[in-house]
């Protein structure tokens, strides 16, 4: 419960410990935030708090998984319209404080557009309520959004309302080869793009896979896979229903999810126009590298082997980037510790954790003042 939480906030401002929220604990050492100092853990609890299926809006503790979500949902033939990478027992609270990112997500939506309130204690103690149960909410300022991929700087999340979607009638992934180079398939792609999420999966010594999840009813799902294998897919066929917000979903689809515990993790991102570009520079930093494209939004995602010079690989392919092929580039796992924030960030964060408890390395602790 948040009191539970909110009393091991004040136990640890008393013993001025670093505390840190976990979910299940399958990823802890994922984003900028690593502590090397002694930490108390609080893992929020689990379990439906309200759920209205005519709202389409559940309640529940952070603590609840995305198999426990997806079973509660599913008589109702609703779904959380995410499924992040990783795994099916990550717990909701932990996918919204790391604002998780999702292979062939319904309709492209990502978590920032599902989560509708929180529940968060602050690293004063106190228990804070922002957002609501609706979808029409913009009173106050948005600070749903702020503790979204904030990893449990700014508070500990233990209540989420998020907003589901009805399961449509088919749902269908669609894959196959791509048999030109990316220079001739990337702008295909982008011109000729569906109203569907696709990604073109790129591992070293593979010919390039395109897979496409079409939904909707029988006549548009079809509509869409004969759209996709019109983009110069060669066999391309139907792996078959598949749900991907649930923890039942198997096959090449799934494959998308897998992140290896000890991989290196990159997202880049440009201009859609300069995705064979990005790819080229991306392979020539990253030659181990299984890259993932999402062509209509110029992004790559980067999952390679982590090695002692993973630090000089990266700086590298950030050195790629020049004025006609602008690049913003974010390591989600293996990163080297955050540098200090600057002034803004510094003031956000004292006002949420005066005492600098909440997820922070050692080091950035005494920078606040605190120690």
């Amino acid at each position: 419960m948040s009191t539970d939480v909110a009393r091991a906030m004040t136990d640890a401002v008393a013993s001025r410990s670093v505390v840190r929220g976990i979910g299940s604990g399958t990823w802890l050492f994922g984003g900028p935030v690593v502590n090397d100092a002694a930490m108390a853990t609080v893992r929020p609890p689990s379990g439906v708090i309200e759920y209205t299926p005519g709202d389409l809006v559940i309640t529940v503790h952070a603590g609840t998984t995305l198999h426990e979500l997806s079973a509660v949902c599913a008589p109702s033939g609703q779904m959380l319209a995410i499924a992040p990478y990783g795994s099916p027992t990550s717990t909701i609270g932990a996918v919204v404080a790391t604002a998780s990112a999702a292979p062939l997500s319904y309709d492209d939506l990502t978590i920032r557009d599902l989560v509708l309130g929180l529940t968060v204690v602050t690293g004063t103690g106190d228990v804070v309520r922002v957002g609501g149960k609706v979808v029409k909410n913009v009173a106050g300022f948005d600070l749903v959004r702020l503790n979204t991929g904030a990893f449990g700087t700014l508070g500990v999340i233990t209540e989420v309302s998020v907003r589901l979607h009805a399961k449509p009638i088919m749902d269908h992934v669609v894959t196959g080869t791509l048999i030109d180079a990316p220079e001739v398939w990337v702008h295909r792609l982008i011109a000729n793009r569906a109203p569907l999420p696709m990604l073109v999966r790129m591992a070293p010594g593979e010919p390039a896979q395109l897979f496409a999840r079409c939904t909707g009813n029988e006549a548009r799902a079809s509509a869409l896979r004969g759209l996709v294998q019109s983009f110069g897919a060669r066999n391309a066929f139907t792996l078959g229903p598949s749900d991907t917000s649930s923890a039942a979903e198997s096959g090449s689809a799934a494959a998308l999810r897998h992140v290896p515990d000890d991989a290196l993790v990159l997202r880049a991102r440009t201009k859609p126009s300069d995705g064979a570009s990005l790819i080229s520079a991306a392979r020539s930093a990253f030659p181990d590298a299984t890259l993932l494209l999402h062509p209509a939004r110029g992004s790559v995602r980067i999952t390679t082997p982590a090695t002692a010079h993973a630090d000089a690989h990266v700086a590298a392919f950030v050195a790629s980037a020049s004025p006609s092929m602008p690049l913003s580039v974010v390591v989600e796992q293996g990163a080297a510790p955050r540098p200090q924030g600057g002034a803004l960030e510094l003031a956000v964060k004292r006002a949420f954790d005066p005492h600098g408890i909440l997820n922070r390395r050692r080091t950035e602790y005494r920078a606040m003042g605190t120690e």
